[in-house]
């Protein structure tokens, strides 16, 4: 109970001194906007083997959820650079067939993870489409830690350890709305897609494999 306390209190304020540090940056630009965004995403794996024996495949999709503070900082007309931290889950659902291993039998295995995503991402704008509305595109890196997995099929054992780090690609657009002075409204939607193999230790039973993760989110966000 004391470990537990103590990771979630490391995680929390790693959190905060991001977001302290992200404002006294942001202090020293004009014209920069601070919000918050929050949406549903949609998770699912990419999966590959090196070998001819282990066959590994999705075994599923998860409905998940993101929920981010940022901070935009315009360098140029309609250019902003786009950075913050966001809190997401994501989920791993993958299975194993492999003749030498139970006769052949399907093997799943579902993990749920935790990651804090630090993205640094370019947002271009055009002019108005309408009335004080704009569309937007994003594209950029998103750097990812992992906080927490929970294993749901604790009896199987064919991935032993997940990479505490991750490095996702970004790109997304939406639509965003001035709803007064200095306070704008946006909806978007994001493709981050993993760069790296999630899998640090697998069983050596298998063929040596490789998953790498994908994420799709609906975000909606303030920004002052």
């Amino acid at each position: 109970m004391y470990l537990f306390i103590l990771g979630n209190m490391k995680k929390y304020l790693f959190s905060v001194i991001i977001l302290i540090v992200l404002s006294q940056f942001a202090t020293a630009q004009e014209d920069y906007r601070i919000g918050i965004k929050v949406g549903p995403s949609y998770s699912l794996s990419r999966t590959s083997s090196d070998g001819n024996s282990t066959d590994i495949g999705r075994d599923g999709t998860a409905v998940k959820f993101l929920i981010g503070a940022f901070i935009d900082l315009p360098f140029k007309e309609n250019y902003h650079l786009h950075t913050g931290i966001n809190f997401a889950s994501k989920a791993t659902r993958i299975s194993i067939t492999d003749p030498a291993v139970l006769a052949g039998q399907k093997i799943s295995e579902r993990y749920d993870h935790e990651y804090l995503q630090l993205p640094v991402l370019l947002k271009l704008y055009t002019n108005e489409v309408i009335l004080d509305t704009k569309v937007f595109f994003n594209f950029g890196i998103v750097p990812e830690i992992r906080l927490n997995t929970n294993n749901e099929t604790p009896g199987n054992n064919f991935v032993s350890e997940f990479r505490a780090l991750d490095l996702s690609g970004n790109f997304g657009g939406g639509l965003e709305r001035s709803i007064g002075v200095n306070t704008r409204v946006y909806a978007g939607i994001n493709y981050y897609i993993g760069f790296l193999d999630q899998v640090k230790t697998q069983n050596p039973i298998y063929d040596d494999f490789k998953v790498k993760s994908n994420l799709f989110s609906l975000e909606f966000g303030i920004k002052f």
